[in-house]
């Protein structure tokens, strides 16, 4: 699979469903993609008519997308969430942010449409079983170590999900960039690595900072104040962390 066979695909879409698809997005992209053969741009135009593409670059793109070929192709066949990418700098973002969140859109119908299902799965290799267990989260950092506790806790008080009812990302940045998913919304609840299919509430944090929250150390509020927590989402999940903090049992750390 290559980018210009992934817009290939996109614009078949566009002739049978461009009305749709521009319904519900409503705007224009401009994708420049460093390929083995040099920077390559695609105007994609999802704001006007039925659609369409073009091989050049947008005289007035009302987001760009900078990503190399292969992690493209990653993000477009569902291997590669758009915001693990972001946070993990393989995907640079100018313009609209809001449209840069519409990018899932375009990924559900190149994977609903038969040729995009069809080179998704030659592209995908097997995946690997997801971390069913606590101690498979527990990689012998403290990170880990924590989300490990975390999850037992989980499976110790399922009461969390009601209490909760939300679906948390948290993206930890620092020694080592990971990202899990706490999910307090589907009983009986679950702690994983990864990112979520669809994040309530995503939290953005330092390692240390995130230990330090975790154990009880320091107030999330605090961190908010200090601009070393970020939150993106529903904020009325972000206030329910203490929550967490407090059925979890205070770490030595």
């Amino acid at each position: 699979m290559s980018a210009a066979s992934i817009f290939t695909t996109l614009e078949a879409v566009l002739k049978k469903e461009g009305e749709s698809v521009v319904k519900s997005v409503n705007g224009i992209y401009q994708f420049d993609i460093n390929t083995a053969a040099g920077l390559k741009s695609w105007a994609v135009d999802l704001k006007n008519g039925s659609g369409s593409i073009k091989t050049e670059k947008h005289p007035k793109p009302e987001c760009t997308i900078t990503m190399l070929e292969a992690d493209f192709i990653d993000l477009m066949s569902g291997k590669l969430n758009g915001q693990t990418a972001f946070m993990q700098k393989k995907l640079k973002i100018q313009g609209n942010m809001a449209l840069a969140m519409k990018l899932n859109n375009i990924v559900k119908k190149l994977k609903d449409s038969p040729s995009g299902t069809a080179a998704a799965a030659a592209a995908a290799p097997a995946a690997p079983a997801a971390p069913a267990a606590a101690g498979s989260l527990d990689d012998g950092t403290p990170v880990g170590k924590m989300f490990a506790d975390l999850a037992k806790t989980v499976a110790g008080k399922p009461e969390l999900v009601k209490q909760i009812n939300g679906v948390y990302q948290f993206n930890i940045t620092g020694a080592a960039e990971k990202t899990y998913t706490v999910d307090l919304k589907n009983a009986p609840g679950v702690v994983k690595a990864g990112p979520p299919t669809k994040a309530d509430c995503t939290i953005t944090i330092k390692d240390e900072d995130f230990l330090n929250l975790m154990s009880g150390k320091v107030n999330g509020q605090a961190l908010f104040g200090q601009r070393k927590l970020k939150i993106g989402g529903n904020m009325g999940l972000a206030m329910k962390l203490g929550q967490i903090t407090k059925a979890k049992p205070a770490a030595k750390l």
